[in-house]
């Protein structure tokens, strides 16, 4: 409840307070300082983000089997009667409430500028893994942010596909093009690449920047001592391919 209540009171007394000549509010207003911007993105991590498998996962391999007393592990276990069924049903259903309203209380935040844009890619990297549970709020999310600043948008869309990047090279070293958290990447990426499907022209500017900043990425030095290896980021232009498609025929020679 602390966060919901947080959320609402930095929507309340956020930028939107000066609108329609109250300029006058102007001492009232909250702008959360990065160490709080950084709290709140973690805290969604751990109540939101947190289970190890997203609603898709679980349909897809089937919860595991509770224990029942007297039925020694590997034996079969009878089914749940409907009573018991039913309750487990109500509690995931509930449970997925909750943490619904918190994900949309932080894009809120995105939404009205209370929060920088570039905070949601805390919440655009998950879009494809949990896209069963969440996936309206995160849509609504990047195509309300997309009207507020169509490069900086771009922009946080590469960060997210940067910041998993980076997670699955700390995690699996420099192997990672047959890795299935890679082909994961380049899905989510497509599926990015679809928002810019339309209005081209408008979309130009955006997508050169994300072309320019993405090779930037892929070609950074390793750190340490060692000239001579390649780029650990270099897979990454296989993830930015996913979105040449996008590019006028100009722009790609």
């Amino acid at each position: 409840q602390a966060f919901v209540v947080l959320s609402d009171l930095l929507l309340v007394f956020g930028p939107q307070l000066l609108r329609d000549g109250r300029e006058a509010l102007a001492p009232l207003v909250l702008l959360p300082d990065a160490g709080l911007q950084s709290q709140l993105a973690a805290f969604l991590m751990d109540h939101v983000f947190h289970h190890a498998c997203s609603h898709e996962e679980l349909s897809a391999t089937g919860m595991s089997p509770p224990r029942v007393p007297g039925v020694s592990p590997g034996m079969p276990v009878p089914p749940l009667s409907p009573p018991v069924a039913a309750e487990n049903s109500e509690s995931h259903i509930e449970e997925l409430h909750q943490r619904r309203v918190l994900l949309a209380g932080f894009c809120k935040l995105i939404i009205y500028n209370v929060l920088e844009l570039s905070a949601a890619s805390d919440v655009f990297k998950h879009y494809a893994k949990f896209h069963s549970d969440y996936g309206d709020i995160i849509k609504e999310t990047l195509n309300c942010t997309r009207q507020i600043d169509r490069q900086e948008w771009a922009r946080t869309l590469l960060l997210s596909l940067q910041q998993l990047m980076t997670e699955l090279l700390l995690q699996q070293g420099p192997e990672i093009r047959a890795a299935e958290a890679f082909l994961e990447i380049r899905d989510l990426a497509r599926r990015f690449s679809l928002l810019f499907s339309l209005h081209q022209l408008r979309n130009r500017p955006a997508l050169l920047s994300m072309h320019r900043e993405g090779i930037r990425f892929a070609f950074q030095e390793p750190p340490g001592p060692g000239p001579g290896l390649p780029p650990l980021n270099l897979p990454f232009l296989e993830v930015l391919s996913e979105f040449s498609p996008r590019l006028l025929r100009p722009d790609k020679a």
